[in-house]
Formats: C-alpha cells, sequence, structure tokens
C-alpha cells in the first residue's frame, strides 16, 4: 500500500496516530503487527517520514518473496565473484538504506534459518557483503511487520523468541477495518479520487444507500479490499456510485451483531440491497429479477423507484 495516505478519523486510529507521532521521534526498532491489508505498510511509512530519517531511503524488504537461496545476497550484498552469478559487486538492502529506514514487511514469514541471520544484523548493528573481508556498522532503523497472530507464532516455536523481543522495542497495532467504521467512507472518497485521477475526472460521491453498505460491510480483507470494491464501482459509477456499483459480498444480507447494537441495519436497507443484488446477478434483467426475488415484475418496478435504482 506504499503511496496510500494514513487516514485516522476513528477513536482508535486517533490513538495510532498519536503513538506514530511519538514513535517515529526515536530510533528504537518498531514492530507493527496487524491483519493482512489492514494498513501496516502506510504505518511504517508513517514512521519514517514523521521521523529525522524522512530525507533518507526507505528500502523495503519483502521477506516472503526472499528464496533461501538468495536471502543472504539480498540482506548483506554481495561482491564481484562471490558465487556463481555474482558478475558484479551489489549493496545489500540495509546498505542501501544507509541511515535511513529498513522495513522489513512480513518478518513472520521468514523461515528459521533466515530469522537467525536477520537476528544477527539487529543485535550487532554491522553487515559483511558475502565475499568480503571486512564488515562495516549499519545506521538503518528497523522497522518490521507482522501478523495480528505472531505472538501464536513466537510460542509454537515458528518465530524466534529473541528475534521477537529484538524487534518489538517499540510495538504498533494497527486494528482491522471493521473496528473503525469511522474510517470507512473517508477511505472509500480517497480510493474513489484515486481510481478516477488517470481518466481527469471528478471522484464520484457515495449514494446513502451505498455509503450504509459500505459502513455495515464487515470487510475481512480491511483496507485493501474496501480499495479493490471501490475500484470496481468507479469502473461502472457515473458521478455517484449506487448500490449496484457494489461488489456482491458487500451486498450481502449482514449478520445482526449482539456486540454492535448501536448499528444494525434496517428491514428497508436489507431489502434495497437483496434488489440490487439480485438485479447484478440477472444483469438487470427485469423479468428474471422479478422471478427470483418471487415477485411481479410491477412489484419489481415499484421497489426499484422506492430505492432509487431506475
Amino acid at each position: 500500500m506504499a503511496g496510500e495516505r494514513f487516514i485516522a478519523r476513528s477513536k482508535v486510529m486517533r490513538a495510532l496516530a498519536d503513538q506514530i507521532r511519538r514513535f517515529a521521534r526515536t530510533d528504537s526498532n518498531v514492530l507493527i503487527a496487524g491483519e493482512t491489508g489492514s494498513g501496516k505498510n502506510v504505518v511504517a511509512r508513517e514512521l519514517h517520514l514523521r521521523g529525522k530519517r524522512a530525507k533518507q531511503p526507505f528500502v523495503t524488504i519483502d521477506c516472503p518473496s526472499l528464496s533461501s537461496t538468495l536471502i543472504d545476497s539480498e540482506l548483506f550484498g554481495h561482491e564481484r565473484g562471490a558465487f556463481t552469478d555474482a558478475i558484479a559487486a551489489r549493496a545489500g538492502r540495509f546498505e542501501l538504506a544507509r541511515s535511513g529506514t529498513v522495513y522489513l514487511d512480513a518478518v513472520n514469514e521468514l523461515p528459521l534459518d533466515a530469522q537467525s541471520k536477520l537476528l544477527r544484523i539487529v543485535e550487532e548493528k554491522r553487515v559483511e557483503r558475502l565475499g568480503a573481508q571486512t564488515s562495516f556498522a549499519i545506521t538503518a532503523r528497523v522497522i518490521a511487520s507482522t501478523g495480528a497472530d505472531i505472538e501464536d507464532d513466537v510460542r509454537a516455536g515458528r518465530f524466534r523468541h529473541d528475534l521477537f523481543h529484538r524487534l518489538r522495542v517499540l510495538p504498533l497495532r494497527v486494528p482491522p477495518l471493521r473496528e473503525r467504521t469511522e474510517d470507512v467512507l473517508p477511505l472509500a472518497r480517497y480510493f474513489a479520487s484515486r481510481a478516477v485521477a488517470a481518466d481527469k475526472r471528478p471522484a464520484p460521491a457515495f449514494s446513502r444507500d451505498a455509503a450504509e453498505a459500505l459502513r455495515d460491510y464487515a470487510w475481512p480483507g480491511n483496507v485493501r479490499e474496501l480499495r479493490h470494491a471501490v475500484e470496481i464501482a468507479c469502473q461502472t459509477a457515473a458521478d455517484t456510485v449506487k448500490l449496484t456499483d457494489l461488489p456482491d459480498e458487500v451486498l450481502a444480507t449482514p449478520t445482526p451483531d449482539d456486540k454492535a447494537p448501536e448499528r444494525q441495519p434496517t428491514l428497508d436497507e436489507i431489502e434495497r440491497r437483496y434488489v440490487a443484488a439480485t438485479l447484478r446477478a440477472v444483469h438487470g434483467n427485469q423479468t428474471e429479477a422479478a422471478a427470483r426475488l418471487g415477485i411481479s415484475r410491477k412489484a419489481l418496478w415499484e421497489k426499484r423507484k422506492r430505492y432509487g435504482m431506475d
């Protein structure tokens, strides 16, 4: 999610923003935990941009993509001739970061042997290129992100206990989108403006019904799923995103939640979304939609008129 804005309207995200401001002033390692798609990459970049290293490089290491044969070269770098394909010297990621920030994305995905190598860098703050005779000090700050269940991985022995504590000097938790519903619409509007920017047209607004559907959906894929849903909606929307522009899963009937009695969809809202989802499923065919709904075409017409689906 590099390049995206940090949007914090909800209470929990405003609290996180305060933590980021405080942590950005220090040099200590930070471990950012959260569900997939919740915005950990955006938080990492905010920590970099708000600190004294902002003008230095921000180097991302995508840990899941590191193959076991390339980990040493990627992290440490290598000299020419260090191995068969080393036709030229190459700096590793920590060296490239200089006095900036090294961001270890999804560090919990590293295999145990690679965790040991990373631990050595974090503890000694020195790096030696493969094939080199000398090492040099690294001054980059280390920020890492991990899944929400990292402590389970530590207890199960899948992630090194010592590395966990070395990285988690300053812990941050990014709440899932379902815990910050006040951020859904501001994020949706931002993604809408980005989705149409290439076409140089104004961002579509969101109808009341579409906004309520976005707010009520649980977003298991978090901010990443919201971004994709808005991008899909903007492909068919004109000046306003309507219910029928939203993906089917967003239109699904919400499950009542006893833990959130202050906001439950009304029967009208549920019916409206069900009609919209049915119309989408039959590509707007009125006869088939009426048959699936078990009503007459006239009744369907009346519902469409009532719900502004003309």
